[in-house]
């Protein structure tokens, strides 16, 4: 009987043991991983500037709100111009589609343009029939 009640407190320890090694690993796991990877300091800071009142946290919200936003809005566009490069009217290079009839209107308008100038700088006879 003696014998059988050593084999039992061993058992018994060795059954603690385990178990409060097992609870320390546990516990120093949890500590790992709740700690955060932002440093105190700073949480503290941001606490005192924005976390203390509800319009300081409203603010923040308010502003990181137009913040990702606008940086979501950026990369969107920066993605579609990127994906539609040469499809859209920006990025089009329209001097391809330019035809000998247009560089000829356009020359036709240059000079009716020229000639519309020459006229109003030397022939000022219409503007003395008012006198």
């Amino acid at each position: 009987m003696l014998f059988s009640t050593l084999a039992r407190n061993r058992t018994l320890f060795a059954r603690r043991a385990t178990v409060a090694t097992a609870s320390t690993t546990c516990q120093q796991q949890l500590r790992q991983k709740s700690s955060s990877p932002i440093p105190a300091p700073v949480l503290s800071k941001w606490y005192s500037i924005f976390g203390k009142s509800t319009i300081g946290y409203a603010t923040w919200l308010v502003g990181g709100i137009i913040v990702a936003e606008g940086l979501t809005g950026m990369l969107g566009d920066a993605f579609w111009g990127s994906v539609n490069h040469g499809r859209t009217f920006d990025t089009v290079d329209w001097s391809k589609f330019k035809t000998d009839d247009e560089e000829e209107e356009e020359e036709e308008e240059e000079e009716e343009e020229e000639e519309g100038a020459g006229d109003e700088e030397g022939d000022d006879d219409d503007d003395d029939d008012d006198e």
